[in-house]
């Protein structure tokens, strides 16, 4: 895929990305990306999501963060369920 988009550089140096763009690659507030300057061109690529470590009674448990958009998780969860459901019926 390949979309180009603008966009503006404000009074603190921070830029921000359209929607699309962070839907399509599945980035959330609080990603994190790699920046580096190649050739003159800033190039900027998604760090994969560390786990969090908690402790919950008395044991280290892993909670991961969820990026990307949920509610098309549920909904594609749902679709393939009702998929498998009605083939169970048929």
């Amino acid at each position: 895929m390949h979309t180009q988009f603008t966009t503006e550089v404000d009074e603190q140096g921070r830029v921000s990305l359209a929607p699309e763009l962070l839907s399509a690659l599945q980035l959330s507030p609080g990603a994190t990306l790699m920046l580096e300057l190649k050739k003159g061109r800033i190039v900027l690529e998604p760090l994969p999501e560390e786990p969090e470590l908690i402790e919950k009674d008395g044991l280290l448990v892993v909670r991961p963060r969820i990026t990307g958009n949920i509610a098309n998780w549920v909904q594609q969860d749902r679709d393939e369920r009702i998929a498998q459901l009605s083939k169970e019926l048929e």
